[in-house]
């Protein structure tokens, strides 16, 4: 038996007609359903509403997460006076003729400090609350440097983060380093830090750092974090090269020598 296959053209006519009806029940299904609430339409914002809003947004975002940059000149004394109450404070005040005060920050207003991670980012309300108070030893190999440390710079809650100790000690260990290899000059080669205790947020700190070793170019300086109390909560050596270039990084031998100057004492 042959098969027969039946095929079936649209002719034009026949799909217009069905095209119009289509559109016909779409725009009728629409209609019923703005009707009945099913669909409603709503204006688009404008541009500038947008931006606005989003503008608005990113303002108190901005102001929940950060704490206004400035502290009040009382406050910032009280703060800096009662860093200089402490005991390791006392201690290096009470001894001029071994210790004298230099100052942690000074720069000369040759450096935009908002740029430095310490001075600029860490520095302010609730993190570094005021500049750290620091002190040189008539040897100029041993420092020590106290400081408060604000609820603003914690991994786990209220305890301090272990990488803000670890730029701390990379920052503090290097004032020996620069005060004795050629130039005042020094880039961090090695850094490794023992953390004994958690470090608990909102409190006074006391570094301790000295050089222990000093080779050519190469400058070894240990370092230990105190609370006020003198418990040992972390420790660290660092090494420090200066480097051959000298084109690299500048000569600081005038700028160690005004540091010094700052403050008034026996040597």
């Amino acid at each position: 038996m042959e098969s027969i296959t039946k095929s079936f053209v649209f002719s034009q006519p026949m799909l217009a007609t069905w095209a119009t009806c289509c559109i016909l029940f779409g725009v009728s299904i629409s209609l019923f359903g703005v009707d009945q609430g099913w669909i409603t339409f709503v204006k688009a914002p404008s541009k500038d509403n947008t931006k606005q809003d989003i503008g608005d947004k990113d303002e108190k975002e901005e102001t929940a997460s950060r704490p206004d940059e400035k502290m009040d000149p009382e406050t910032y004394k009280k703060f800096t006076d009662t860093l200089l109450q402490s005991d390791a404070a006392k201690e290096c005040l009470n001894n001029p003729d071994e210790w004298k005060r230099v100052p942690y920050f000074w720069d000369g207003g040759k450096n935009d400090r908002s740029k430095a991670l310490v001075p600029g980012t860490l520095h302010g309300p609730d993190r570094l609350s005021v500049e750290p108070v620091m002190f040189l030893n008539r040897d100029r190999k041993r420092f020590v440097v106290i400081l408060h440390v604000g609820k603003r710079l914690c991994g786990h809650d209220g305890i301090v983060h272990g990488g803000v100790q670890a730029t701390l000690f990379d920052e503090i260990t290097a004032r020996p380093a620069f005060w004795n290899l050629p130039r005042n000059i020094a880039l961090t080669a090695t850094l490794k830090v023992n953390y004994r205790r958690p470090v608990l947020a909102d409190q006074i700190l006391v570094f301790r750092t000295q050089l222990a070793n000093l080779e050519g170019r190469k400058a070894t300086v240990v370092a230990q974090l105190e609370d006020t109390k003198g418990n040992l909560l972390s420790d660290a050596e660092s090494l420090y090269i200066s480097p051959s270039n000298e084109k690299l990084l500048p000569d600081l031998s005038s700028h160690v020598k005004t540091i010094e100057s700052v403050y008034p004492g026996n040597f």
